[in-house]
């Protein structure tokens, strides 16, 4: 009875926040879906549906944001796995490849908007090499290809955080299993198919919901590249929801909502339940199995410093902007012929980008430009609160929430089920609901309406459950027979072996919040409760002088918390336990 109990408190506060954070206000949109307007007494219909069906902008997004998900969780799938098994295959030699990979999914959206702007834009790089070879210039918004833009910096600023998720489901395979079928004479290819493909399963899945869940992230770069109304090429369904959502039309935003949600579920339920089942049949799994340290050879330093270069490189290109002074910033990249690009390649009155990783004379003075600005710092601060009030509350939440699940699995499996349909569900579509829910708790326009939702969202559950599965049920028993209860379990036994699900669950907070827009947007009215993710939103057409210094700032925070979280899990040990000790 005692246990009952206990697991019940573990469970609770995490119920009680999706009941009243999510479940709430995905009960007003689908209310709000069958009516005309919010006034009391409308009728329920579905000529919302019947209208965001047959609206040509609606039809529009969907076509362009199928082809782009297919596109971009292929490629960072496939390239996730393959960083993965490499990094898996060279021990631990790579600490600072993974901080390379990892770095883009941590940086605000804000700080590399530049960079692919030099890139890709009317006078950017790749039309900049077009024109040396007398070509023709390529309309980037506008082109056929357009939709690669946003499939390289998705592949860019994800594929580093699912290749350590990839890289702790590897970790979870026993060795043995390996070291067995080699000596049956299985291949390369016979292994991956049998055991790591198997085994893996379960983190794929994992890897599915999150990477398509990223999919409207990106909406952030979208906005800062293309604006609100971009090119039909390049109008998501994103835009179509945050149109709507600016207009304040809850209706049609909710029917679609409904009918993108239908969608998902009908696609993602059948993949879940075969890796479910897949899952069950491979429950015991190893824990902590990393591969032993050994030299580098040629190739393998070659591929490292490749990688580690392609990844970085707009951080780098930021870094050295951000040394460079005001005239050699504008010199540079303006797309306007001036006194001092006159003698750099132009066309038409048209003046390319002239990229440089090394500032011709460097200067600190937009630095110190930042710094001095009180309202910038204070943003600064803003983002600092509320992204370190998440990351204390949601992950105890989130640990407590999967032991309790992980503990009575057979009882909790509906609850599992909702917490997945609730995290697919995307942020855009949420945030009007909860707004009128804020409104009536009364406590719009401060941290609240952003932090509640935050530190119940289901998504940490899920995360950290993955690893549980794979977690050793004799300990438990051993640790009963000592008389522990399940506090002492939890605490004692299990949080201290979970850590790289921690760190996983940590750096995605952390990125989340830190690079927050959207919510701040709409539940923040005063201009000095603002976190600076989004100023640093609306720097690229503002302030082009400061841009890089603001960037580089910004990114200092996640950097140095990113490193604390690989250094920790990095020197962490399992348990005496665990080892059979």
């Amino acid at each position: 009875m005692k246990k009952k109990r206990i697991i019940a408190a573990l469970f609770l506060p995490s119920v009680l926040g999706i009941t009243l954070f999510f479940i709430v206000p995905f009960l007003l949109t689908l209310s709000s879906s069958f009516k005309s307007d919010l006034l009391p007494g409308s009728k329920y219909h579905i000529k919302n549906y019947l209208s965001t069906i047959t609206n040509p902008m609606f039809q529009l997004g969907v076509k362009n944001f199928l082809i782009f998900s297919i596109i971009a969780l292929a490629s960072t799938v496939i390239l996730s796995l393959t960083l993965a098994i490499f990094l898996k295959k060279t021990g631990r030699n790579f600490l600072i490849l993974f901080f390379s990979i990892l770095l883009p999914f941590v940086i605000p959206s804000g700080s590399t908007a530049f960079f692919w702007n030099s890139i890709f834009g009317l006078n950017g790089a790749i039309n900049r090499i077009l024109c040396q070879y007398e070509m023709e210039i390529i309309m980037w918004d506008s082109s056929k290809w357009s939709i690669l833009i946003p499939v390289f910096i998705y592949i860019w600023k994800f594929s580093g955080f699912f290749t350590l998720v990839f890289f702790n489901g590897l970790n979870n395979i026993p060795e043995e299993y390996y070291e067995i079928a080699k000596l049956e004479g299985a291949g390369e290819v016979l292994l991956f198919r049998k055991i790591t493909l198997v085994f893996l399963t379960p983190t794929l899945m994992t890897v599915l919901f999150l990477s398509f869940i990223a999919t409207f992230r990106i909406s952030k770069e979208m906005f800062m590249l293309f604006g609100k109304y971009p090119n039909s090429n390049l109008y998501f369904i994103q835009h179509f929801i945050n149109n709507q959502l600016a207009n304040m039309n809850l209706p049609i935003l909710s029917s679609a909502t409904v009918i993108i949600l239908v969608f998902i579920y009908l696609l993602m339920i059948p993949i879940w339940k075969s890796a479910q089942k897949t899952s069950d049949d491979f429950q015991k799994r190893g824990e902590n199995n990393i591969s032993t340290k050994r030299n580098l050879g040629k190739r393998e330093f070659v591929i490292f410093f490749l990688i580690s270069f392609v990844f970085l490189l707009p951080i780098i290109f930021t870094l050295s902007n951000s040394l460079m002074s005001t005239a050699e910033v504008v010199s540079r990249y303006s797309t306007i012929v001036t006194e001092q690009n006159i003698e750099d390649l132009s066309r038409r009155g048209l003046h390319f980008v002239n990229i440089t990783l090394f500032p011709t004379h460097g200067t600190i003075n937009q630095y110190i430009e930042f710094l001095r600005n009180p309202m910038l710092l204070r943003m600064f601060w803003n983002s600092v609160f509320i992204v370190s009030f998440v990351l204390i509350f949601q992950i105890p939440i989130s640990v407590a929430a999967s032991y309790a699940f992980w503990r009575v699995r057979e009882k909790t499996n509906l609850f599992l089920i909702l917490y997945i349909f609730l995290m697919i569900i995307p942020t855009q579509v949420l945030i009007t609901p909860q707004y009128i829910l804020f409104h009536i708790l009364g406590i719009k326009d401060s941290y609240w309406p952003i932090v509640l939702p935050a530190i119940f969202n289901p998504i940490g559950v899920y995360i950290i459950r993955l690893q549980l599965q794979g977690f050793p049920r004799e300990c438990i028993e051993a640790a009963q027979l000592d008389g522990a209860d399940e506090i002492h379990i939890l605490f004692k036994i299990v949080s201290p072996n979970i850590k790289a699900s921690i760190v996983i669950l940590a750096i995605y907070i952390f990125s989340e919040f830190w690079n927050i827009v959207d919510q701040a947007v709409v539940f923040i009215k005063s201009v000095h409760l603002l976190p600076l993710s989004v100023y640093l939103s609306n720097m690229l057409q503002e302030d082009i002088g400061i841009i890089s210094s603001g960037s580089i700032i910004y990114m200092l925070p996640p950097c140095l918390m990113f490193v604390a979280c690989l250094l920790w899990a990095n020197q962490s040990k399992p348990s005496n336990i665990l080892n059979g000790k």
